[in-house]
């Protein structure tokens, strides 16, 4: 979708990606819930399921800056919990 900046159906996805229906069903919505990535939802003619298009909501910019925070984040936590540790411990912190 990034490379396309065009609307996918679930069913291109599928294929493009070689994963089966429910693999793209929850990736998709975990991108949705992000809110990277929005749907329309499309009704066959006659009989059947509906299937999905989706596209892009935000920049591939956007993405990676939220990605980079949230790992700062996780980075920030583990090392205040390093330092907990070594201070229960009475470990100093004595890198070269």
């Amino acid at each position: 979708m990034l490379k396309k900046k065009d609307p996918v159906t679930s069913r291109e996805l599928e294929l493009k990606l070689k994963l089966r229906q429910p693999e793209v069903s929850i990736s998709m919505k975990a991108l949705c819930d992000r809110g990277w990535v929005g749907y329309e939802k499309i009704k066959k003619e006659g009989k059947g399921r509906p299937f999905y298009m989706y596209f892009i909501k935000v920049s591939k910019d956007d993405i990676i800056g939220q990605l980079r925070k949230e790992v700062e984040k996780q980075i920030e936590r583990l090392n205040k919990r390093v330092e907990e540790i070594e201070k229960y411990l009475g470990v100093g912190m004595q890198y070269e």
